[in-house]
């Protein structure tokens, strides 16, 4: 639903073939854009969110891990319930690893290192998290509770409840479900570190399975493996849910199990990493956030969010928010000429506090929630579009017209999940995860399979640069990096605001004078040129009219009974005979 899995970036002349696409790329997103909001629900800020997460997320699915089960309508695979399959806390070899849906989910885990899962089951309607295991019972709480306490019951109010179903209760496996021997969400949050209640498999199933495939080093088993019991109904018939306002946490109408948990999934995705988003300057926004299929090599973000502002201004505003996490423990702005930042710095990887250098001023620094957090409306400092924001203040009135001002949003997140409970098991145990330790702990590093997780404490956004207008007479901010507006600018070109040298900016009568005759031949090929980008325009529109036509009709014959839908069809119809 994003237009295009291929980004065409703006040209530099449009009356080419490569200005012909993007002037088709910018219809069909336009398109794609009115779609999304008319029929989903979806706005324009949800739909820069679903692309971050799709852009800096490694997201692996599982469809169906118990084919075989599925297939056969039965919870086991040949006689072996594939949940008690993994090597934790069991007491022989041949007791784990029975499975090909055991067997699957290790070689993954063997071959990626993750921070977030989630493992979808029914019977019950909960969110459990560790412990699920007979060694902690009663006490049930693990050294990572207070954030996984606060990651479940994100996930729960952000799935929502329906008719006749409430938003999901949440706790420990052991309080909400039972405790069981060869769990995979223990084994997947304690098997590197817990490794007294570890065991090598050695079943006998399909051929055997290699004894080393269950030994893993001290990296690979850290992740927060949470369950969600889905439905009491193990196959609920009805309250499905619709796609309509699927990414609304107050979609009573239209929720059910499968938008809830695709809510759910979601938020799992949003919380794997914090991150921090300029939202624009002087309460102008930036239109594109995070571009998915953008070059990002080099220091190409140097252009990818621009904005233009009035020379002079001791009362530049800039505005960002944070998310990925839950409270804000620390944020502000820091600003430098990009001539002064330092060469290590680029667009590849998060900044390093040792590459910094001295270039930099800072804004005054402030807390607050993500809007992930409970009761975040009551925290928040400001609240704008829906979510709490950050502003700053800072004085521009130094730099020269033309210059260009590297400006990053700065946050350190959720400090407070180093905090171990009372009576959590094993004792005397900080933290052990991944996901809790790559935003406390600045040494905190591991790796398994050429993936690394390194620690770090502060998270910096995508640089806005701000450059300073060439003309005194310019009072407006304006965003020079949307990429369906064309703009020349060039970072190469100190004194580039908008396509035009510096000199373009004087007004100089011997420069406004032209030959007629090559004005008039100029005029005549760019009259041809229009004329043809709208036809193309104008045949484009009837394909992909007449392609949403006979989606419409399917649908229709799928939802006859719809008497407010076949209208609405109708109405389409008589504008596509109207356009052809």
């Amino acid at each position: 639903a994003f237009a295009s899995s291929r980004y065409y970036p703006p040209p530099t002349d449009i009356n080419t073939e490569e200005g012909a696409n993007w002037l088709l790329q910018v219809q069909e997103a336009q398109d794609c854009r009115k779609e999304l909001l008319q029929l989903y629900g979806i706005t324009d800020q949800q739909r820069q969110w679903l692309a971050r997460l799709v852009t800096t997320r490694r997201i692996v699915m599982v469809p169906m891990t118990n084919a075989l089960g599925y297939d056969r309508n039965e919870r086991t695979e040949n006689g072996v319930d594939p949940n008690r399959d993994f090597p934790y806390d069991v007491s022989k070899p041949q007791k784990c690893m029975q499975t090909i849906a055991g067997r699957t989910v290790n070689e993954l885990f063997q071959r990626h290192l993750f921070q977030m899962c989630l493992t979808f089951h029914a019977g019950t309607e909960v969110i459990g998290y560790e412990w699920g295991a007979y060694p902690y019972l009663p006490t049930n709480i693990s050294p990572d509770d207070t954030a996984q306490r606060e990651i479940s019951q994100a996930y729960s109010s952000y799935a929502g409840g329906f008719e006749g179903t409430d938003v999901y209760r949440t706790g420990t496996m052991n309080e909400l479900v039972y405790a069981v021997r060869g769990g995979m969400e223990d084994w997947a949050y304690a098997g590197s570190w817990d490794t007294d209640k570890m065991i090598k498999c050695e079943p006998t199933q399909y051929g055997g399975y290699d004894k080393n495939r269950t030994v893993y080093n001290a990296s690979t088993l850290r992740a927060f493996n949470m369950l969600i019991e889905t439905s009491d109904d193990k196959i609920p018939k009805d309250h499905l849910g619709t796609s309509r306002d699927i990414l609304s946490d107050s979609s009573y109408e239209y929720n059910g199990h499968v938008s809830r948990n695709i809510r759910l999934a979601l938020t799992a995705i949003e919380l794997v990493q914090p991150y921090v988003v300029i939202w624009g300057a002087n309460m102008v926004p930036l239109k594109n956030d995070i571009i998915p299929s953008m070059e990002r090599s080099g220091r190409i973000c140097r252009q990818s969010k621009v904005m233009k502002i009035p020379q002079g201004r001791n009362d530049t505003t800039l505005a960002w928010y944070v998310g990925g996490g839950f409270t804000v423990d620390y944020t502000t702005i820091m600003y430098a000429k990009w001539d002064n930042v330092p060469e290590e710095i680029h667009c590849e990887q998060q900044l390093l506090d040792s590459d910094l250098g001295r270039g930099f001023r800072t804004a005054k620094a402030t807390k607050g929630p993500t809007r992930w957090k409970s009761d975040w409306m009551d925290e928040a400092n400001t609240v704008y579009q829906g979510q709490p924001m950050f502003f700053a203040t800072i004085d521009t009135s130094m730099f020269q017209p033309g210059d260009q001002i590297a400006v990053y949003a700065t946050a350190k997140l959720d400090q407070g999940w180093n905090y171990v409970p009372d009576g959590a098991k094993p004792n005397n145990i900080p933290p052990m995860s991944h996901l809790v330790n790559a935003r406390t702990n600045d040494d905190w590093r591991h790796e398994n399979s050429g993936k690394i997780i390194q620690g770090r404490q502060e998270w910096y956004s995508i640089p806005l640069t701000l450059v300073i207008s060439d003309d005194p007479r310019d009072v407006n901010t304006t965003d020079l990096s949307d990429r369906f507006v064309l703009s020349n600018f060039n970072v190469d070109d100190r004194h580039d605001l908008d396509g035009r040298s510096n000199d373009d900016h004087e007004w100089n009568d011997t420069k406004t004078k032209t030959n007629p005759t090559k004005g008039t031949s100029a005029n005549v090929f760019l009259f041809f040129t229009f004329s043809s980008a709208l036809c193309i325009l104008a045949i484009y529109k009837v394909r992909n009219w007449r392609q949403v036509r006979q989606y419409r009709r399917e649908r229709i014959r799928n939802r006859e009974d719809d008497e407010a839908f076949v209208n609405e069809f109708r109405t389409y119809d008589l504008e596509l005979r109207e356009l052809t």
